[in-house]
């Protein structure tokens, strides 16, 4: 009996064929794919397809036309967890599952990296430099997909001192930091002309008296200090060390947004004026709490803000809005948009954002697993829905979302 491809008169494609076309014609074949990850299985399937999609200028057109996508999520330790079916992506993250190596052992003394942070298929890791000291720590930038890997030069003595009160090895010893990723908007590349392959890392430590942050840069490969505010400067509330603390990040238009502690107010770091500024949360009524929020871009000029509520009888996700103001300021005043009720008070964390999409975790205590929560701003479209389960049985945290392409539409990122 024939087989189907036999019968139809079509011919299966093996990864080792080439195709009797000239590339630019199959470059076009391809970008009329009209998804991402029919993009990827042609590419994977056929060695001329692949052989164009490995080229620059057709990754450019390709990633102009189809945004990545989140493939899975990452923990430190727990390695990678890609998304399941039926999810969409669960094909390319399986794919980058068997490509990449998320043990870094292409790294030196593979074991003792831990992760900060991941954007851009780039992942920020540290560890201890021996020496003590929060800025004495080694940082890295890797790619686990090409087992690619950069060490960051030390934050310089000269630097660390110019933001100490008094004279100190090393910045807030033992205080509380974080480092992590800045991106870089297509239209800085563009600008400024620069490679794909960089990056920016953002080094912040809560001091006692003020806020510390250091910048680096691969372009110059040098590290430079922004403003440091001291906390009396910033906000009355924070005179109270319970109002100082980072709570989780979140990034839109340009701008970093904190929430801090239970003082009321978001913490937002500028990075086109690189200096720090305060932004009031939504008021509410005495015996409702802001727990956790997340900044999202909203579009046209707007800001939006999940945030997770906790009253008395309910606890609910919340979604609010605002619009930006000249100079990237952000109004003061928030507007509710819409609600759900959340069926359990401990069972809920964001993770983040990646395009209209809300990602959440859920703890064991309810349905273990990860979810995508799909959300407008538009007034008009109040409903907020949990769309699709990404991944399940999870029982460890996933601090960090896994945002790209599948290995046949990558490049190097490093």
């Amino acid at each position: 009996m024939a087989s189907p491809a036999r019968r139809s008169g079509h011919r299966r494609l093996d990864d080792t064929q080439e195709l009797a076309l000239p590339d630019d014609l199959l470059a076009e074949v391809l970008i009329r794919l009209p998804s991402l990850a029919d993009l990827g299985r042609a590419s994977a399937a056929c060695a001329s397809f692949r052989r164009v999609a490995t080229d620059p200028a057709f990754l450019r057109r390709a990633r102009a036309l189809h945004p990545p996508s989140l493939l899975g999520f990452c923990a430190s330790p727990g390695g990678f967890h890609p998304a399941e079916p039926p999810h969409p992506s669960a094909p390319a993250a399986r794919a980058v599952l068997r490509a990449a190596d998320f043990g870094f052992s292409f790294l030196p003394s593979p074991l003792s990296w831990v992760v900060r942070d991941v954007l851009d298929g780039r992942f920020l890791l540290d560890r201890d430099g021996g020496e003590g000291g929060a800025a004495l720590r080694i940082l890295a930038v890797c790619d686990p997909l090409f087992r690619r890997y950069s060490l960051l030069p030390q934050i310089p003595e000269d630097l660390a001192a110019s933001v100490r009160r008094r004279p100190r090895r090393g910045v807030a010893p033992n205080g509380r930091f974080d480092t992590f990723f800045a991106p870089i908007g297509e239209e800085e590349r563009a600008a400024a002309a620069v490679a794909e392959t960089s990056f920016k890392v953002i080094w912040i430590a809560q001091c006692p008296d003020k806020l510390v942050a250091f910048v680096f840069s691969s372009v110059t490969g040098q590290w430079r200090a922004t403003a440091s505010p001291c906390w009396g400067d910033l906000s009355p509330a924070f005179s109270r060390p319970a109002c100082r603390s980072l709570l989780r990040r979140s990034y839109a238009y340009g701008c970093f947004y904190w929430m801090m502690g239970d003082s009321g107010n978001l913490l937002v770091l500028d990075m086109c004026k690189m200096n720090f500024s305060i932004v009031k949360l939504p008021s509410s009524p005495p015996g409702r709490d802001i727990v956790e929020c997340a900044i999202v871009e909203a579009g046209e000029g707007k800001i939006g803000m999940f945030a997770f509520c906790n009253c008395i009888d309910i606890y609910a996700l919340e979604l609010y809005s605002t619009t930006m103001q000249n100079e990237g300021r952000v109004a003061s005043k928030w507007s509710f948009e819409s609600a759900i009720l959340m069926p359990s008070r401990d069972g809920f964390r964001v993770l983040g954002v990646t395009g209209k999409e809300l990602c959440l975790q859920v703890s064991p205590i309810c349905v273990s697993g990860c979810y995508l929560l799909e959300f407008s701003t538009n007034p008009s479209c109040k409903k907020l829905e949990f769309v699709r389960r990404v991944i399940r049985g999870v029982r460890t945290s996933l601090p960090f979302l896994y945002v790209g392409y599948p290995p046949s539409l990558s490049s190097p990122s490093i």
